[in-house]
């Protein structure tokens, strides 16, 4: 089976955001009021929007390509 090129995305943020929280956690306690926190945050945002924006379109490309052969 071929990768494709959202399927790379879409693993990179399903893999990438628990990492990411279990970090925010960590430096949560580590350095109380810094701006590493933003930018985990505004990372963990931006991977669970690429992972919901992927998970729509696998849903409706796929779901419209099973629809149509199924019909036939």
């Amino acid at each position: 089976m071929k990768a494709s090129f959202f399927m790379f995305f879409n693993y990179l943020a399903m893999m990438g955001v628990p990492v990411l929280l279990v970090l925010l956690a960590i430096s949560a306690l580590v350095f109380p009021g810094s701006g590493i926190r933003t930018v985990l945050l505004i990372l963990i945002a931006a991977g669970a929007l690429v992972y919901g924006i992927i998970g729509i379109r696998e849903a409706f490309v796929h779901g419209r390509r099973h629809n149509e052969t199924a019909a036939r």
